[in-house]
């Protein structure tokens, strides 16, 4: 199981473990993919994060947690970012802030749901995530991120990223083919697409 090409990080205050870091007492801070409804059509394996801020003041800015993030290569075109995302709550009572999930390219926001308060659980809440982007030729770097103004419980509150794709497509003048390159995301299914278009055609940006 594994998020093979992806890195685990936190934010400056921020947790994503499944044992909650406690100031004084961090635990491994590593993003785990786990098997979740994220769609609300059946379970499959998604990446789970148990984002939250482990030093106060909480309900105060800026909200913490972390996520996953991974470096791409591409001759540059057109990004097309989806993912579908959930947040999901397992008490009884009501809850503030269940998570702020963002997509970032090259450190900056593309995209971003949060999932604000619920009145009553268990809950699980759903969304999606989205964008379109110009890149240049290079290295990119894109992250999957999670945030939230309060302290994490272990089984509480926790983020899910799912159906996860990225796709760039260019204009190249040579015979039609297709470049897949797997970014390895262990069953969440990310992907970037190079198109090449057939000689005197031009595909649309």
């Amino acid at each position: 199981m594994g998020l093979s090409g992806w890195t685990s990080y936190t934010t400056t205050n921020g947790t994503i473990a499944e044992n909650p870091s406690l100031p004084g007492a961090p635990q491994p801070q590593s993003a785990s993919v786990v098997s979740f409804n994220v769609t609300g059509s059946g379970a499959s394996n998604a990446l789970f994060l148990n984002a939250g801020k482990i030093n106060g003041p909480y309900n105060s800015a800026p909200q913490e947690g972390g996520g996953v993030s991974q470096t791409f290569t591409t001759t540059g075109g057109l990004a097309t970012f989806s993912a579908d995302i959930a947040a999901f709550y397992t008490r009884t009572s009501g809850a503030s802030g269940l998570g702020l999930m963002s997509v970032l390219l090259d450190g900056v926001v593309m995209d971003s749901f949060d999932f604000g308060d619920v009145n009553s659980g268990p809950a699980t809440l759903r969304g999606e995530l989205d964008f379109t982007q110009m890149l240049a030729a290079g290295n990119h770097t894109i992250s999957l991120q999670a945030t939230r103004l309060f302290a994490p419980a272990r089984g509480v509150d926790s983020q899910y990223f799912d159906n996860v794709s990225l796709d760039v497509t260019t204009a190249v003048p040579e015979p039609a083919t297709w470049a897949m390159m797997m970014l390895g995301f262990a069953g969440v299914g990310f992907m970037v697409y190079r198109r090449k278009a057939k000689p005197g055609s031009l595909m649309a940006v």
